[in-house]
């Protein structure tokens, strides 16, 4: 049977995406979970991640045994819960509105794992950019980008994530490097975002901070196309670091502009502040906070 303590760090490194990081996150030293990962890989015969100087990755053997060591952490948590709360079970159904540039697959395993761990949960996901009303449409939780509008809504907070605008190497060959905020609007932009949003960039933070211009190429509202739109050279865009790590390692995309930071995108989860925070509304904004940036290290190191 293989080592249950060394599963956990091997899902640890995952989740920090690097031994270093997790070494932070769990204050063991790195050479310790190194070796307990490596003895957890002899232990089962098979290599869980390719490893150099650069870069992590999971091999395909790894991503299906990370799976497994997170659905194990599930049913731990299940246990303890169900001891935790007896006379509060967690029960009942949830209409949930997410926006349509999330990626389906993350939140079908989120989804997966929450309904492992809650089984009395019924759960109703509908993808949607339209701005739903909670009461008037039935839904429990909405999924939305900040800022948020002052309204009578609870917001919290889920994550956080940087963004960065990229571009590629053939696109800059051809039409420039923009050396300024201001040299933007001589560029096409690839904007992320739905029919009502404007093309503009908000770029560095505080006083410095500037509202920027560009020619709007394309706007869809999947962060999976805009990337592939960059790689095909038709122009520049604002995306999350965690979406093209591996694109930005190889050079096939570069970075723009980092003297000119761009504030984090904050993602919320709203409910409507007219009744009582359901347990179940509860418990699925805690998991989700929890698990999207374990699910998202999942995505981000497959091969």
């Amino acid at each position: 049977m293989p080592d249950l303590n060394g599963m956990m760090l091997f899902a640890a490194v995952v989740r920090a995406k690097g031994f270093s990081q997790a070494a932070r996150e769990t204050g063991m030293p790195k050479s310790t979970i190194s070796r307990k990962v490596a003895q957890l890989e002899e232990q089962l015969g098979v290599r869980l991640l390719q490893r150099n100087t650069r870069s992590l990755s999971l091999t395909q053997v790894g991503a299906l045994f990370f799976q497994h060591c997170i659905s194990i952490s599930d049913e731990l948590e299940a246990a303890k819960a169900t001891i935790e709360n007896t006379h509060n079970d967690v029960s009942g159904s949830l209409r949930i509105a997410i926006p349509v540039s999330f990626s389906q697959e993350l939140i079908a395993h989120l989804c997966s794992g929450f309904m492992r761990l809650y089984p009395n949960i019924e759960l109703d996901v509908q993808f949607t950019d339209n701005d739903v009303s909670l009461v008037g449409e039935g839904y429990d939780i909405a999924i939305k980008y900040g800022p948020l509008q002052s309204s009578d809504l609870v917001a919290r907070l889920l994550f956080e994530r940087q963004s960065i605008l990229v571009a590629s190497p053939h696109y800059l060959t051809t039409h420039g490097t923009p050396a300024t905020p201001q040299d933007l609007a001589q560029h096409s932009g690839i904007l992320l975002g739905t029919s009502r949003s404007a093309p503009i960039w908000p770029l560095g933070k505080g006083q410095a901070k500037t509202m920027v211009n560009f020619k709007k190429k394309v706007r869809v509202n999947s962060a999976v196309m805009i990337k592939q739109l960059v790689l095909d050279d038709f122009g520049i865009a604002m995306l999350s670091g965690s979406v093209c790590k591996a694109e930005l390692a190889s050079g096939r995309l570069v970075p723009l502009l980092q003297e000119w930071p761009i504030e984090a995108f904050k993602v919320y989860g709203v409910y409507s502040s007219r009744r009582q925070l359901a347990t179940s509304i509860s418990a699925f904004l805690d998991f989700f906070h929890k698990r999207f940036t374990h699910q998202e290290s999942l995505q981000s190191l497959m091969m």
